[in-house]
């Protein structure tokens, strides 16, 4: 955190921590990684911008702190002599999309805000970075209480027990909105003139022309590698079957006009390919097995195709509460979306525990019989596993009695699988060449409970062979396999999927990585071998072509 004076910042020096990336490191292509976070601005003009914005002055501003990087955005605090605290938040250049991110996190704040979900206020903001600051802004009420991450892992069983049924009961409104179609959240005046739009009506004791739209969506992947620019419907989607059809035909034209051969990203899954480049072409046919199935695979039941918004990343980080446990404001609604309940039904990354068996039986958590007999290290772990079997538990119990909707469409296998076919078909393409194609043979599997009714559709469209189903679903089970072992390796190290550590742990980190490093070189029998892990030591500068 860089805090200082007004009066004695010397903001003049491109090397000011305030343009720079001084939350963590990484342990691999890290030049890359700063240089797309560097964002020169005209501070002392965010300050009068920021003070404007409250009705102070700049010369009121008594402190102006760097208080969070997160993944998108460099967040500043502005303390005034009266004890107000307001934020300032910049997206970095490396952040998309631009204009409508901005324009839609600010909009979807505003929006919910109004059916009673605590989100801040914003003061101010501007989607262009063609004005007096030199970059995007949104200037926002900084929400009282404290990050719900700085007592996540502490508290005690029944305060972390109400604190999940106030979450849920948050997420119970967001699925209780109305919305008359799918994509992002936007003021009708930020769109451009001649976009598609679909409106909101405006609610009865409100007057005037309608405020708020659905238009293109501002997730993150219909941004990535100008994906927005090859001419497919981004939203608004009218239908589910729409919605379907728009991810298939994204990452198909993508590969038509930007497909290469390449290997796989994950240099574990090289060998399943015979350690040779893999061809667009491949996933191209799996897309096109895709769109064949897609108009079928809505559900039945209305309800389930009704528009919905969640937070895109409801995380401990991006919730504050009071001391007594109540939910002061939920932050971060950059890239949200509005989808059918069915395709946002699941349990949040950082409440769910899949993968273990108690979890995924409901099966209430209880530490082991031996607990007071293990050693710390051992107790440590327990706990923790305890801890994440109650979140889970406690998301799902009390998701069943506040939140049915989202509850069944979460519990029900079918729906499971569409949206996990949903969620591979959107996948940008990294060289993998099964995982679609895997999820599209197991809901042939499932095809007669699945597809629309239909005279015609009785048969799955795509036909795949047994010995073709057999290779593709081993080589995903193989996938998966590398994918849990890589993970196991980085946990060890202490390093995210994209090379970031916290500054406090990246000399730790480093040594880690070396002795794995060496410990395999040791194993290698061959210089074959040992030439191929230097070749494709996964945490080591490299060409990235994704």
């Amino acid at each position: 955190m860089q805090q200082a004076s007004r009066t004695q910042l010397d903001i003049s020096s491109n090397d000011h921590p305030f343009y720079n990336y001084t939350s963590g490191r990484w342990l691999y292509n890290e030049v890359s990684r700063f240089a797309e976070r560097y964002l020169r601005f005209d501070a002392e003009e965010l300050c009068n911008i920021v003070a404007k914005s409250v009705g102070q002055r700049a010369d009121d501003i008594k402190i102006f702190t760097k208080v969070a990087e997160g993944g998108s955005h460099r967040v500043f605090e502005a303390t005034f002599k009266n004890g107000l605290k307001t934020i300032a938040r910049l997206p970095y250049p490396c952040s998309i999309p631009r204009k409508y991110g901005t324009a839609s996190e600010v909009a979807t704040m505003d929006f919910l805000r109004i059916h009673r979900v605590p989100t801040p206020r914003v003061f101010d903001w501007s989607d262009t970075s063609a004005n007096s600051v030199g970059s995007e802004y949104i200037v926002m009420e900084r929400v009282a209480g404290t990050e719900l991450e700085e007592s996540w892992y502490t508290m005690l069983l029944k305060k972390r027990m109400a604190v999940i049924e106030k979450i849920v009961d948050l997420e119970r409104i967001l699925f209780t909105i109305k919305l008359p179609a799918s994509g992002s959240l936007f003021f009708n005046k930020s769109l451009d003139d001649g976009m598609d739009r679909v409106h909101i009506a405006t609610l009865p004791n409100v007057k005037g022309a309608p405020k708020f739209c659905i238009g293109p969506s501002a997730e993150y992947l219909w941004w990535y590698q100008n994906r927005n620019e090859l001419g497919i419907n981004s939203g608004p989607w009218k239908s589910t079957t729409e919605v379907l059809k728009a991810v298939g035909e994204r990452e198909l034209a993508w590969l038509k006009k930007f497909g290469k051969r390449r290997y796989p990203r994950e240099p574990l899954y090289r060998e399943f390919y015979g350690g040779q480049m893999v061809e667009p072409d491949v996933q191209m046919r799996n897309l096109s097995d895709y769109l064949k199935i897609a108009p079928f695979i809505a559900p039945h039941d209305p309800e389930l195709n009704k528009p919905c918004i969640r937070h895109p990343d409801l995380s401990p980080n991006n919730i504050f509460v009071s001391e007594s446990g109540d939910i002061n404001g939920v932050i971060d609604w950059q890239h949200s979306v509005v989808l059918p309940i069915f395709l946002q039904a699941k349990i949040p990354k950082h409440f769910q525990n899949y993968g273990d068996e108690d979890s995924e039986n409901f099966k209430p958590p209880r530490l082991p019989d031996n607990f007071d007999s293990l050693s710390e290290v051992q107790k440590e772990a327990a706990t923790e596993l305890y801890r994440r079997r109650q979140v889970h538990y406690f998301y799902l119990g009390h998701t069943s009695h506040l939140n049915p909707p989202h509850f069944h469409a979460m519990g029900s296998h079918d729906l499971v699988m569409r949206n996990r076919l949903y969620d591979a078909a959107g996948r940008p393409w990294e060289g993998d060449n099964t995982s679609l194609k895997a999820e599209l043979t197991r809901v042939s599997k499932l095809w007669h409970k699945i597809a629309l009714p239909s005279p015609i559709r009785t048969q799955f469209p795509v036909p795949y062979s047994d010995a073709e189903v057999n290779e593709c679903l081993a080589i995903d089970e193989k996938q998966k396999a590398a994918d849990s072992k890589m993970q196991a390796v980085r946990d060890f190290i202490g390093v995210s999927i994209d090379g970031w550590i916290p500054n406090a742990l990246y000399e730790e980190a480093v040594a880690k990585e070396e002795h794995i490093r060496e410990q395999m070189m040791d194993a290698a029998e061959t210089e074959h071998e040992r030439k191929e892990i230097e070749e494709n030591w996964p945490f080591q500068d490299h060409e990235e072509l994704d």
